[in-house]
């Protein structure tokens, strides 16, 4: 009889323990949230760049960025960039090949805006920014 008590002895505690760390796991394990707003941003946190602006202020551009631009405050911020026009520009984000920074206004510093690492828009933004820079006309030195 003391084999019997000592084998369903052993199974209650067995599960007793597992309901325990399945209980405690819900408790420690939390969603990481995959966007989280932002006002104070650097554009160097993405590596390689693209850039889609609908209107461009003065901000600082890495010179490995690629920039899509439908109207900018000064022209000489694109000199020796890589950067086309595009007339049908509605929006402002900044991408990369993990992550996205979509801004609430123009592209210029202390702009509001949210960082999303989700993979489905990060997805997206790469091919909308890939199919108007296909569309896109260079920009011209002398304007």
């Amino acid at each position: 009889m003391d084999i019997v008590s000592l084998i369903i002895g052993f199974i209650l505690g067995v599960i007793v323990v597992g309901l325990a760390v399945e209980i405690g796991l819900k408790k420690v394990i939390s969603k990481t949230p995959s966007s989280k707003h932002t006002k104070n941003w650097s554009i160097d946190e993405i590596p390689n760049p693209k850039i889609m602006a609908e209107y461009l202020s003065n901000v600082e551009l890495p010179k490995d960025s690629k920039i899509l631009v439908n109207r900018y405050k000064d022209k000489d911020l694109l000199t020796g960039l890589n950067a086309r026009e595009h007339r049908g520009i509605k929006g402002n984000f900044i991408i990369g090949d993990d992550r996205a920074l979509i801004l609430a206004g123009p592209v210029k510093k202390d702009e509001v805006g949210f960082w999303t690492v989700e993979e489905d828009i990060v997805k997206q933004l790469n091919q909308e920014f890939d199919e108007m820079w296909a569309e896109a006309t260079k920009m011209d030195e002398d304007k």
